[in-house]
């Protein structure tokens, strides 16, 4: 699948969406040790948008899904990844080579019938990191199933896993399950050359984290997914919350601050001048323990 090729195409046919591709290089960024991690801040204005995006029932119900076909820009055309899902650039991309790989009918965002389909979309784009946000933590269309994908090499997590200290909580016939230790939020790890064994051992940590928050939504949480060396990299974060309590305050402790997966991973993105100028280890620090389970 010539994923890049794509791409290209699409930067030559969609003006609107070349622009804001370019716009990237002149995005600010600052980098920051947390607990010697390393988090990049990065300050998009074009994000303002998703990360301040009313998402109750009542507001979805009153826009046009922008994901569905019959929605989208005239220019966004798509490649087809499998019978069920779509590949389609981002039009206000975070990183490079920034996808949204969309499901071809309207259902809502739930990973665990669609585990599969991610761990195939890594495969098929090996030089790419593709992940998920749930439904109450980054997705900004939690009403339209889909995944996204950058250009490996962009987020800290990559590189940042390997070097910290891990808590191993199984490991058999050359499978592994590993939670990051001192890693300023909790994140788990599981690895194999084995398709089937990543699912199943995915889908008991979801039923773990389903019967601990004691309902039948899914369960808060953010998945990444690398293929390297004919193995699968599984990276889960759980979730406690969406936003911190900065995001809702009325007063000068405001911050346009809502975490998704790539927060999460390690590019805290900043909309607003102000937050980004502001921001702080200790707020950071703050942030991830408000969000993070």
């Amino acid at each position: 699948m010539d994923v890049k090729k794509f791409y290209e195409e699409q930067l030559a046919e969609w003006p609107a969406f070349k622009e804001r591709v370019g716009q990237l290089a002149q995005v600010e960024t600052s980098e920051f040790l947390l607990d010697g991690v390393k988090i990049i801040a990065q300050h998009n204005p074009a994000r303002v948008v998703s990360t301040g995006a009313k998402l109750d029932k009542a507001s979805l119900a009153k826009r046009k899904c922008f994901l569905c076909a019959e929605n989208r820009p005239t220019e966004q055309r798509g490649l087809k990844m499998n019978e069920r899902f779509t590949l389609l650039v981002n039009p206000f991309p975070i990183l490079k080579e920034h996808f949204t790989i969309v499901c071809n009918e309207h259902c809502p965002q739930q990973i665990k019938d669609s585990i599969g389909d991610l761990l195939d979309f890594a495969q098929m784009m090996p030089n790419h990191i593709v992940f998920y946000n749930g439904p109450r933590c980054g997705a900004s269309a939690p009403d339209h199933l889909h995944f996204q994908a950058v250009a490996k090499g962009q987020l800290p997590l990559e590189q940042e896993w390997r070097k910290v200290e891990k808590l191993e909580l199984s490991e058999w016939g050359g499978n592994k399950m590993e939670q990051l230790m001192n890693y300023g939020r909790r994140c788990l790890h599981i690895e194999s050359k084995k398709r089937e064994a990543v699912i199943s051992h995915f889908n008991q940590l979801y039923t773990q984290y389903q019967m601990r928050e004691g309902g039948d939504e899914e369960p808060r949480l953010n998945v990444f997914v690398s293929y390297d060396d004919e193995t699968w990299h599984l990276f889960l974060f759980p979730r406690k919350e969406h936003r911190p309590k900065q995001f809702y305050a009325e007063d000068e402790t405001y911050r346009m601050i809502s975490p998704g997966a790539i927060d999460m991973a390690g590019v805290m993105v900043l909309p607003r001048k102000e937050d980004y100028e502001a921001l702080t280890v200790a707020e950071m620090k703050d942030v991830f323990g408000q969000v993070s389970l």
